[in-house]
């Protein structure tokens, strides 16, 4: 299976920060789709932690992987020159701002127009962190990894996931599900797949064509292709739980199905991603 579990917690970071990320995307469509009364934003305001709870999770993963926890804060000092600078800079910004709209929220301290205004806010620093997620791997000194493709990936899997876990979230609030709003998740969840599927299928193509002395990338995972595979099969099961999710007001027991499957996923596809890590000096 390659070296990909090595990684592990890396894995853990690049899937569940970008998955936590992500629901905001549905969270905001909510509030300029449907008409949405005062004890459901309540409880949305309430559930709204669930995806920031689920993003700390993932940072607790990237933490695990230094060396030693007290380089985290040198971290950023390669701000602006060093791509994991920039990538943790990105996703502490993204934190902030949900964690402060999360609070002011719950705190009945938003108008209408403010929600809406601050939701889209965090929604776009969330597509600009999971962006910075797939930037960090940008290096000319790792053929396999410098490509397009890693952004697309964390994109689309950030965007799959993420639809899941809203999903999850609106159903945790008990929030109607009105014929846009089930489709906008269900639009999001099957958007990311594509995209997902995009960014890791060239990837799997790249590795068959980047060699060195011991062969080619794509010998570092054998099961590479089952692994392609398996991404797709848990993202189509993650579409098909949260479209009947949506005709049952996002039904709990659904939801979390759904993100469990894409959760699995994609931890697939990052870790498949990790082993195919092969530097040019070798």
């Amino acid at each position: 299976m390659g070296t990909g579990f090595a990684e592990a917690p890396l894995a853990v970071f690049t899937t569940l920060a970008p998955m936590g990320a992500g629901a905001f995307l549905l969270l905001a469509g909510a509030f300029f789709l449907s008409k949405i009364d005062d004890g459901a934003l309540a409880r949305i305001d309430k559930m709204t932690f669930i995806p920031i709870v689920v993003a700390i999770v993932g940072f607790i993963g990237a933490f695990f992987h230094l060396a030693s926890p007290l380089h985290a804060f040198g971290v950023f000092a390669g701000i602006g020159s060093s791509p994991l600078s920039n990538e943790i800079a990105a996703g502490v910004l993204f934190m902030a701002v949900a964690i402060v709209y999360a609070v002011l929220a719950a705190m009945g301290k938003l108008s209408a127009g403010a929600r809406k205004g601050f939701a889209a806010a965090v929604a776009v620093v969330a597509v600009a962190f999971m962006a910075f997620c797939g930037l960090a791997y940008m290096m000319n000194t790792i053929p396999t990894w410098d490509t397009p493709a890693s952004v697309i990936q964390m994109l689309g899997c950030g965007i799959m996931g993420g639809g899941a876990l809203g999903a999850l979230v609106l159903g945790c609030a008990r929030v109607e599900a009105t014929p846009q709003l089930r489709g906008l998740a269900a639009a999001l969840c099957a958007t990311g797949l594509v995209i997902g599927a995009i960014g890791f299928g060239m990837q799997v193509m790249l590795a068959g064509s980047v060699f060195n002395i011991w062969g080619s990338a794509a010998d570092l995972v054998p099961a590479l292709w089952g692994m392609f595979a398996a991404f797709v099969v848990c993202g189509v099961a993650t579409v098909v739980l949260v479209f009947a999710a949506g005709r049952k007001n996002f039904s709990v027991s659904l939801s979390a199905a759904a993100f469990a499957l894409a959760a699995i996923g994609v931890f697939v596809a990052r870790i498949a991603f990790y082993g195919l890590y092969m530097g040019v000096a070798l």
